[in-house]
This record gives structure tokens, C-alpha cells and sequence, in this order.
């Protein structure tokens, strides 16, 4: 019987050799290999019913217990169902008087198998000896137990002489059939996963958009995808059995000997390295290429080959490139720009730290510029900028750095001086080479520059106010006149701070109503009659007490907030205005001081002045407005419609500080000008036979000649009264007569004298 027990073991190792054939060649056909595999289960079954264990006729034992319940584990139902269809048929075809019991046997250990199953996918058992000889040992059991369904005199014989050696055997068997099936099925599922696995990275890395090669231990080609093929111009065929020097790098290149170091790196380090390197295609072109490299390792961790990933990067690298320029470089003269020159500024820094020398740092502008750009265009400007920072070049060191900061600012960084005194030779050499003609296209352009120097370690300790004392000492050498060079000295910052607090204050004045206007008369020099004013705007600062024109207007203008101011002097004289014709005079007239500034702004609205007065009730020629000989010089369309716009509302124009400027004698009739005031400056020195004299009676003669009337300012003493009146000057206003008053000591001054001062016969 045990011999029969032990045949009927062999069928189970079959078993396990044709489930593993089904397995390896049918993985990816699920259907299919469930159903051949629900055959052979089912086939070993019959084939073990074909010569079983028989104990009396109708009576047999054989392994379907143990390959029906191993069908419900590793099969499922539908594996499950098919064999135990194929027993169940069988065992019915043979008949007998243990048919029934045979087909409850194997619905049974199929329902037993699956129940396994499910508790194994739920986490609640594992598949191990030990829980596969417990599942043995219980399907058996159950089997001896359905056994006790046959006859009495059949069950003492089978509880006799079967049940021990069916126990005994079959529930190893199960295990043993058990550990086969998962071996096969862990070593199948290994392979086909690592089968997979190599298809999907041979297909990703033919597909991937970047080449990947595999080079040997001597640097020969091993695989070579399609685009290496596209990046280097070789083929797979060309290229495979090829070596690195022979296909994309020269021998004697830089690249070569980068790549080299690489390769030494992984075969020491192990690990995987990136790099950066040029290299060569096909057709002899160079192009930029990032490499990923790494290592393969054979079982022993012996370096075996290196696999490389290339991205060719040349187009990127160039963007880079030009986004790099731009950042660091001025498009215009290729100078560096600001950021360059900062950086620069930090590196000389350290450099003169580390060498005990000084630095010196020239902050360079262009005089009358502005002026060129105006007149001959912007792209002539560029063309002399252009030209400038030839010169530069030619006139500094290769080891200095200069700038171009924007406009007509340049900066020049000279390092290494033993002594600060060697910049003298340098600044006047610079201010004397600028000063040289410049040559632009057909043109010949002169021009000058101013220049601010700062000494490191001297005068500044960090780059910021390196900057700034070069600035401040430029504006210093421009508003000496230009064309030379003045170094930084504290006291400029003291300036700038007092300058920069008077922003600010001023900034607030005009919200806070600090402005007030002061009057001073015009007296008219033939009768002594005055009807007229010049309003002049006071500063009542909180404290600094009262502060003159001269001190903020300048800074007004550069900050525009002299727009606003503007406005408030024209509304304010205008109010006055109209209140002085109900007290004072029927005709009195207000003149207002203008600034270039509101001329050239795009806000400025003649008619919004117009409105306002049209609100008083007043004609245009309740105030007359001053403007500079510079308006007219620099005229263009917005300005001659604001001065159309005057001329249209009667509000009179007088031209101020007539004589120390440049004017057009056609300018004064096209714009419709109504009186010109000669400046104080020609009136200071006035004296019989004088050349002031001359020039008076010469600008009034020519007024006169062009129906224009004429003020004269700053006369402060009878005589110069006296020879004005002689000459034939129309209006005077000075000292002589009233410093500037507030409007209640100018009501004042005008009852006292009965509006009219008492001139010689």
C-alpha cells in the first residue's frame, strides 16, 4: 500500500513540471492559462484514478484530495472548478459503491483550497511549510471523516489499514506539492517581472530624448541609441565597438582630458558622476553636452562598464549665455552695466584688503548731453556713448573695470594703487582725453565730462557708499562747471543729507499750507503808479523759519513737485488778484514766476488756469506769467500751444532774466512776448558811460523797436532809477523802492504812498 502511496506522489511532481511550463509560456495569456491549467489539475486527478489505491470494489484511494485542494490555493476558482469538473466526471464514470463519497472528497478539498486562498489574500495566513502541513493534515482529516459515510464494514477496514498511511502521506504531500508550486511560481514570477523590467528599459532607453550610450572598461561603445544617433551624427552600426576619442572627442582636447578625469572618478569612486563637456559630432561640429555617468558593478563590485546619459545643451548653454550678457553687460557699448561693476566692486575690495593697496572708483557723466541728444536725436547719442567707451577702453587698463550705469554715467574701478595721490595723473589725463574732439559719423562733437572720485579704503569702507561719495563728488565737479575732476569730501555728505532732509520737509509743505507768497511792487518809471506786482513764494518752514526760492526751487523742479507748487501759486495770485482790483486798482496785475519744468509736463493745463479764473471773474490780464529764455530756446509743440493758449486768454508773458540766456528775436513776436525784464546783474553796475548802460539802453531800444515793454530789477539806489528812467525804461522793481512784503505790508505800503511813488522830474 505504501508503495502504491509513493507512485501516486510522482503524478504530484509532474504536476508541478507541467504547471510551471504553463506558467512561464502563458503569463500573459490569463484566460488561457487558467483553463490549461484547471485541465492538467483535473488530467492528474484522472490519470491518479487510472490505478488507484482500492480497498474494495467502488472503493479507491488516490491523490485528488492533495491536487484538488493545491488547485483551490494557487489556481482560484476557475482552475478550481475546471479540475474538479474533470475528477467529479470521471469518478462518476467509474461508479461504484464509493461514488458519492468520492465526489464529496473532491468538492471538498476544492472548497477547502479556496478557502485557504481567500485567507491568504486577506493577510490572515501565509503560504510556509508549516501552515501548508496544517492545511494537509485538516483536508486529510476531513477526508477520513466524508470516508465515514460508506458502509460500517468498509469504514473499520479504511479506519484500519488506510486512514494512518493516507494521513501520513498525503499531508506531507500537500505541503511538499505546496512548496513546489510557490517556488515555481515566486522563480516565474522573478523572471518574467526582471524580463519586463529589461524590456522597459531597453524601450526607455531607445525612446528616451537623451542618448544613452554603455561604454566597455576601455572606453569602447556597447550600445549606442537612436539619439546618440540624432545628437552625435553616428549610427548604431558606426558607432558600437567605436572608442570615445575616435567618435566624439579629439585627442588632444581639453574635453578629452575632462572626460578622462570623469571616467578615473567612477572607477575609483564607484559611484555616478555628472560633468560638462564639449564635444565633437560627426560633421565636425563642437557642441555642449551634459553627461550622466555611472557605474556598472559586476556581483563582486568590480567596475564592469559605465552607462551615460547625454543631453546635448549647446542651444541652452547659449541662451544662457545671452541672458547671462544681458544681465552683466551693457547692450548698447558692451561695457559691464551696473550689477557687473557692483560685483567687480566686492571682488577689488577683497583683492586690496588682502594687498594693502587702495582703490580708486571715478564716477563719470557727460556735459551737455542732454543737450546733443536733444538736437541731434537719440541714435546719435548712442553713437557718441558708443564712441565714449571706445575711448575708455583705450585710455584704462585691461585689469580695470568700467561700467556703463545708464544714460551718460560711466564708472571706472582702478585697483591696485601703492598711493592715493597716483589718481591725480589718472583724473586729469581722463578729463583731457574726454575733452578731445569725438568723431560721430560725418559729425565732429566736443564735449567734456565731469568726474567723482572716492578712494577705498579712504573716504568709504563698503561698496554702497563707495557709490554714493563718487556720485555726490561728480554733481560737485558739474556744478563747478563741468570739465574737470573733485574728489569726495565729507562735507558733500553732510550736503546731501541736509539736501535729502529738504526733500522731505518739502514733501509736506504744500499739504501742510507752509507756502506763502510775498509782493514786491513794479513801479512805472514814467509816473510812478503802481498797478502792478511780482508774486514771490516764501517757505515758512517749521524750523528753519522762512526760506527763500533760491534754496528749494532747484530741488522743487528735480523732484517735479514743483507741478503742484505751481498750481498753488498761480491760485493763490489770482485770489489776490482779484481782491487788490475790488480794494486796490481796477486793473492791478499779479506776475507769477513759471518753471520749465511745468512746461514740459504733460499734466500742465492752461485751461484748468483759465476755468479758475473764469470762477473769480477775472480777464486773462489779472496776472502775467514770467518765463526763462530757455522756453523759447527749447520749444516744441506743447510749449507753443501753452504759450498760443496765454496769448488767446490775454494773460500777458514777460521773458525774466532777459540778457543772460539765448533768445530769438523771432521767438519774442511769434509767441506774442509782452515784456522783457532785464536781469539785476546789468543793473548792479549801473553808472554814466558804462557798458551795463550801454547794454540797458540797447535792450530797451530794441524792445521798444518789437512794441515790447521793459522791466528792469534789482534797482536799489536813485541813480540807477534815474539813468533808467533817461534810457526810456518802461517798469522798475527793487530795493530802492520795497524789498518783498506779505500781502497785509504791501496793502500797506501801497495806502501810505497813495499808490504811486514820487519819481525826479
Amino acid at each position: 500500500m505504501i508503495t502504491g502511496f509513493i507512485n501516486l506522489l510522482a503524478l504530484l511532481l509532474s504536476l508541478s513540471f507541467l504547471h510551471g511550463f504553463i506558467f512561464r509560456f502563458l503569463h500573459k495569456k490569463h484566460h488561457v492559462k487558467k483553463v490549461l491549467s484547471g485541465i492538467v489539475f483535473g488530467g492528474i486527478c484522472v490519470v491518479g484514478m487510472f490505478s488507484p489505491i482500492e480497498f474494495s470494489p467502488g472503493v479507491i484511494f488516490d491523490p485528488r484530495s492533495v491536487v484538488l485542494s493545491i488547485s483551490g490555493l494557487f489556481g482560484g476558482p476557475i482552475v478550481a472548478i475546471i479540475a474538479a469538473a474533470i475528477a467529479g466526471g470521471y469518478r462518476l464514470f467509474l461508479g461504484g459503491g464509493g461514488i458519492y463519497v468520492g465526489v464529496t472528497v473532491i468538492i471538498a478539498s476544492v472548497c477547502m483550497g479556496l478557502g485557504y486562498r481567500h485567507c491568504v489574500q486577506k493577510g490572515w495566513a501565509k503560504i510556509n511549510v508549516w501552515q501548508l502541513l496544517l492545511f494537509g493534515l485538516l483536508v486529510h482529516l476531513v477526508v477520513i471523516l466524508i470516508f465515514t459515510q460508506l458502509p460500517a464494514a468498509v469504514v473499520a477496514g479504511v479506519m484500519s489499514t488506510v486512514a494512518i498511511p493516507l494521513v501520513l502521506t498525503f499531508t506531507p504531500a500537500t505541503a511538499l506539492l505546496g512548496l513546489l508550486l510557490k517556488d515555481v511560481e515566486d522563480r516565474l514570477k522573478t523572471e518574467n517581472a526582471l524580463r519586463e523590467s529589461e524590456l522597459k528599459l531597453s524601450h526607455h532607453l531607445h525612446n528616451t530624448p537623451l542618448a544613452a550610450i554603455t561604454w566597455d572598461r576601455n572606453f569602447y561603445v556597447t550600445q549606442w541609441n537612436k539619439i546618440a544617433e540624432e545628437i552625435f551624427g553616428y549610427s548604431a552600426e558606426e558607432a558600437i565597438g567605436g572608442h570615445a576619442t575616435d567618435l566624439i572627442l579629439k585627442a588632444d582636447s581639453k574635453a578629452a582630458a575632462e572626460a578622462g578625469q570623469v571616467f578615473a572618478a567612477l572607477w575609483e569612486q564607484k559611484g555616478g558622476e555628472r560633468s560638462n563637456n564639449d564635444n565633437v559630432t560627426k560633421d565636425g561640429r563642437t557642441i555642449n553636452c551634459e553627461w550622466y555617468n555611472t557605474p556598472i558593478l559586476d556581483d563582486d563590485g568590480k567596475l564592469i562598464a559605465i552607462a551615460s546619459l547625454c543631453d546635448d545643451v549647446t542651444v541652452r548653454k547659449q541662451s544662457e549665455l545671452i541672458i547671462w550678457q544681458q544681465a552683466h553687460y551693457d547692450s548698447l557699448t558692451g561695457l559691464a552695466n551696473r550689477k557687473m561693476a557692483n560685483d567687480k566692486l566686492e571682488e577689488a575690495i577683497k583683492v586690496a584688503d588682502r594687498s594693502k593697496k587702495s582703490i580708486a572708483f571715478l564716477f563719470l557723466d557727460l556735459d551737455r548731453f542732454k543737450h546733443i541728444n536733444d538736437t541731434q536725436g537719440h541714435a546719435f547719442g548712442d553713437m557718441l556713448l558708443v564712441e565714449v567707451s571706445i575711448r575708455l577702453c583705450g585710455y584704462f587698463r585691461e585689469i580695470d573695470t568700467l561700467a556703463r550705469f545708464g544714460g551718460d554715467e560711466f564708472v571706472i574701478i582702478v585697483g591696485g594703487l601703492d598711493s592715493p595721490d597716483q589718481v591725480d595723473l589718472i583724473a586729469s589725463g581722463l578729463v583731457k582725453k574726454m575733452a578731445e574732439p569725438f568723431k560721430v559719423g560725418q559729425e565732429t562733437v566736443y564735449i567734456s565730462t565731469s568726474v567723482g572720485i572716492t578712494i577705498y579704503p579712504q573716504d568709504a569702507s563698503d561698496p554702497v557708499a563707495i557709490l554714493r561719495y563718487a556720485d555726490q563728488a561728480m554733481y560737485a565737479a558739474k556744478n563747478d562747471g563741468g570739465n574737470r575732476f573733485q574728489y569726495f569730501t565729507p562735507w558733500m555728505q553732510q550736503s546731501a543729507v541736509s539736501r535729502m532732509a529738504l526733500i522731505s520737509d518739502l514733501r509736506i509743505a504744500l499739504p501742510e499750507n507752509q507756502f506763502q507768497l510775498y509782493y514786491q511792487p513794479i513801479v512805472d518809471l514814467v509816473n510812478g503808479d503802481v498797478y502792478k506786482a511780482e508774486a514771490l513764494i516764501r517757505w515758512n518752514h517749521p524750523d528753519k523759519g522762512l526760506i527763500g526760492p533760491v534754496v528749494f526751487v532747484s530741488i522743487a523742479e528735480e523732484t517735479k513737485l514743483i507741478l503742484g507748487i505751481g498750481d498753488w501759486v498761480f491760485h493763490e495770485a489770482s485770489r489776490q488778484a482779484a481782491r487788490w482790483r475790488a480794494s486796490l486798482r481796477p486793473n492791478f496785475q499779479i506776475s507769477i514766476n513759471t518753471s520749465p519744468v511745468q512746461y514740459k509736463n504733460d499734466t500742465f493745463s492752461v485751461k484748468s488756469w483759465l476755468e479758475h479764473l473764469k470762477t473769480l471773474e477775472l480777464p486773462g490780464d489779472a496776472i502775467a506769467v514770467e518765463i526763462t529764455e530757455g522756453i523759447l530756446v527749447e520749444s516744441g509743440a506743447s510749449v507753443d500751444k501753452i504759450l498760443f493758449d496765454f496769448r488767446e486768454a490775454n494773460i500777458q508773458v514777460s521773458i525774466d532774466d532777459f540778457g543772460t540766456g539765448y533768445s530769438s528775436l523771432s521767438s519774442l513776436k511769434k509767441f506774442g512776448i509782452d515784456y522783457l525784464k532785464i536781469d539785476k546783474s546789468f543793473v548792479d553796475n549801473l553808472e554814466p558811460d558804462s557798458n551795463d548802460l550801454a547794454l540797458c539802453e540797447a535792450m530797451i531800444g530794441m524792445a521798444h523797436k518789437l512794441d515790447l515793454k521793459v522791466i528792469a530789477e534789482g534797482i536799489e539806489t536813485a541813480q540807477q532809477r534815474d539813468l533808467l528812467i533817461a534810457a526810456g525804461c518802461d517798469y522798475g522793481q527793487g530795493y530802492l523802492f520795497s524789498k518783498p512784503l506779505p500781502e497785509i505790508k504791501f496793502e500797506t505800503l501801497l495806502k501810505s504812498i497813495g499808490g504811486h511813488f514820487r519819481l525826479p522830474n
